[in-house]
C-alpha cells in the first residue's frame, strides 16, 4: 500500500493559485489536500511524512529524454569541456592507455564550437589511437569516427551522409543515414542486459532531478530491438516512461498498445552542425540547412496519426522545418475538420519560428515540447548561437515570453543528454535566458514542468497538479521556488521524490 500523509508543508498544488498544509495519498492516487488538522484525524492508515516548512509541488515531467543514451552515455567520456583538438587526442590517448584490449573509447557531448578549432578532429588526427575512437557530437546530429571504428562499424562511402575531405576519402564525420547506422551499429553491440541497465540509470537519475514522467524519444539513435528491451524495462522502473518511437510504421506502437508516436521524426537538424533549416544563410557559413523529408511524407504521417488517434510529434528548429510541419498540419486538419479539436499533435524544439507561425501554432492548439536550457546553455553572446547565426537571430531563439503571450501550452524537457536531465535547471533558464525578453515567469515555467507538461504529453486527466483523483506523484524542495531568488533556482536541493505515493528518491 502506497499511503502517505505529508504535513507541515508549502503545498503549491498547480490549481487556482491556492495552497495547502498537508496532502494525502491513498493506493498511490492523491484523496486528500488541505490543512494540517483536517489530515491528521484520518492517519491510522497513512505513513507520516513531516515536512518542516518545505515546499511540496506535482512531480516535474521531462518531456524529450534519449533515454537509453542518456544511461549509456554515463559510461561515455565527457567531452564538453574540451578547447582544442590536441587537448582532446591526449584524452584519447589516455583512455587507450588505460582501457582493456578490446574496448572502444566511446565519447559524448562533443562540441565543435567551444574548441579553438571549430571542427572535429578528421580521422587522419585520430589515427594515433589504436582501437576504435567513436565521438557523439553534443547534439547527436553527428558522429566522428577514426578507421577502425569506421570499419568495424561497416560504413561505407555511398551511405548517405559520409563527409569527404579533399582527396575524396572519408575524413571521419557521420551525418545522417550515415551517422543513424553508425549509431545503431554501436549501440547494438551492446547486450541486453547493459542496455536494460541503462534504462535503470536513466531513471534513478530522474527520480533523483525530481522528475517521475520521462518521454524516452527512442528509434533515433536506438533500434527495433532496443525499444523491446526498453519495454520490459519500463515495467521494473520506480517512474513513468512514455515511449515515443521513431519508426518506419504506425503500427509498431500500436501493436505495443502505445499511443505515442515520432517525438524525434528529424524534419531538419541542429544549429551547431549547421542542418537546422533556415530562409537565409548561415552567419558563419554558405549553408542554409536543409529538410530531411518530403511535404507528402509530412503528411502521410500526421494524417496517419489523426485517423489512428495517436499523438505525433517532430522535431523542427529552424523556420522552414517549422513552416513545413506547420503548412502539413493545417492541410491534414482541414481534410479532417472533425479532428480540429480533438487532435494529438505536438512539436519538439520549435527554435525559431516566424510570428505568424507562432500565431498559427496557437490558433491550431498544437502543443509544444521545448528545452530552455537549450539558449541558457547555448545562446547569448560568445556562444555557438551566436556565432553560426549572427545577433539578430540569436535574440529570437526559443522565445518562450511570445510563445506563452500567443497562448500556446508549453512542455518543458532536456533533450539530454544534450542538455542535463534537471528540471529545475530548465526552470531557471526558462526565468533567465540571455535576453531579457525572452523570459518567462518562475510561475509559468514550473507550469512548463508539471501541469503544462502534462497537457503536453496528454495526461492532463491524471497527473501535472496536487488534486484529489490525481495520481500521487509528488517533489519536495527545501525551498519556495516562486519566491526564492531567480538566480537560484538550480541550486535548490530537492529532498524528496514521491511515484505513487512510495518514495523513490530521498536527498
Amino acid at each position: 500500500m502506497n499511503s502517505i500523509i505529508i504535513h507541515n508543508a508549502n503545498v503549491i498544488p498547480m490549481d487556482g493559485g491556492k495552497r495547502y498544509e498537508a496532502v494525502s495519498i491513498r493506493d498511490g492516487i492523491i484523496d486528500r489536500v488541505g490543512n494540517n488538522e483536517e489530515l491528521l484525524k484520518e492517519s491510522l492508515q497513512y505513513e507520516l511524512l513531516d515536512a518542516q516548512g518545505a515546499t511540496v509541488l506535482p512531480a516535474f515531467f521531462d518531456c524529450h529524454v534519449h533515454a537509453l543514451t542518456t544511461g549509456m552515455n554515463a559510461l561515455a567520456i565527457d567531452l564538453y569541456d574540451v578547447t582544442d583538438i590536441p587537448m582532446l587526442l591526449e584524452i584519447l590517448k589516455q583512455a587507450d592507455a588505460e582501457y582493456e584490449p578490446g574496448r572502444w573509447i566511446f565519447c559524448k557531448l562533443f562540441d565543435e564550437s567551444r574548441i579553438r578549432e571549430g571542427r572535429p578532429p578528421v580521422m587522419d588526427e585520430l589515427a594515433c589511437i589504436q582501437r576504435p575512437v567513436f565521438i557523439s557530437d553534443r547534439g547527436k546530429h553527428y558522429t566522428m569516427v577514426n578507421r577502425l571504428a569506421y570499419d568495424a562499424l561497416g560504413i561505407t562511402e555511398d551511405i548517405e551522409g559520409v563527409r569527404l575531405d579533399e582527396a575524396g576519402k572519408p575524413n571521419g564525420r557521420l551525418q545522417d543515414q550515415s551517422n543513424r547506422t553508425a549509431q545503431a551499429e554501436f549501440f547494438g553491440r551492446w547486450t541486453p542486459e547493459e542496455r536494460k541497465k541503462a534504462i535503470h540509470t536513466t531513471a534513478t537519475l530522474a527520480a533523483s532531478r525530481g522528475i517521475t514522467t520521462v518521454a524516452a524519444i527512442e528509434g533515433l539513435d536506438s533500434s527495433d530491438d532496443d525499444v523491446a528491451i526498453i519495454a520490459e524495462a519500463i515495467e521494473e522502473i520506480p517512474i513513468d516512461m512514455r515511449v515515443w518511437w521513431n519508426t518506419d510504421t504506425i503500427q509498431k506502437p500500436l501493436a505495443m498498445g502505445w499511443k505515442w508516436w515520432g517525438g524525434d521524426f528529424l524534419l531538419d537538424g541542429s544549429i551547431g552542425s549547421r542542418t537546422a533549416a533556415f530562409d537565409d544563410n548561415y552567419a558563419d557559413a554558405d549553408t542554409r540547412g536543409y529538410l530531411n523529408h518530403t511535404d507528402h511524407w509530412v503528411f502521410e504521417v500526421i494524417e496517419q496519426s489523426l485517423i489512428n488517434d495517436i499523438a505525433i510529434s517532430f522535431h523542427c528548429i529552424g523556420q522552414c522545418a517549422i513552416r513545413q510541419v506547420l503548412d502539413q498540419m493545417e492541410k491534414v486538419l482541414e481534410v479532417h475538420p472533425s479532428k480540429k479539436t480533438e487532435h494529438k499533435l505536438r512539436l519538439e524544439h520549435f527554435g525559431w519560428p516566424d510570428q505568424k507561425d507562432i500565431e498559427r501554432c496557437a490558433k491550431m492548439n498544437i502543443k509544444i515540447s521545448t528545452q530552455p536550457s537549450f539558449t541558457y546553455l547555448r545562446g547569448g553572446p560568445g556562444t555557438v548561437y551566436h556565432q553560426r547565426l549572427g545577433d539578430a537571430r540569436d535574440r529570437q531563439a526559443y522565445p518562450l515570453r511570445r510563445f506563452l503571450d500567443a497562448g500556446i501550452v508549453l512542455g518543458g524537457g532536456s533533450d539530454s543528454d544534450v542538455t542535463p536531465m534537471n528540471a529545475l535547471l530548465g526552470i531557471h533558464a526558462a526565468v533567465n535566458p540571455p535576453y531579457p525578453e525572452n523570459a518567462i515567469t518562475p510561475y509559468e515555467a514550473l507550469r512548463m514542468y508539471t501541469s503544462d507538461a502534462a497537457r503536453v504529453s496528454f495526461e492532463e486527466d491524471h497527473k501535472g497538479r496536487i488534486c484529489v483523483k490525481m495520481q500521487g506523484d509528488l517533489v519536495i524542495l527545501e525551498h519556495d521556488l516562486l519566491t526564492v531568488d531567480p538566480k537560484r533556482i538550480k541550486d535548490i536541493k530537492i529532498l524528496y521524490t514521491i511515484h505513487q505515493g512510495k518514495v523513490i528518491y530521498h536527498g
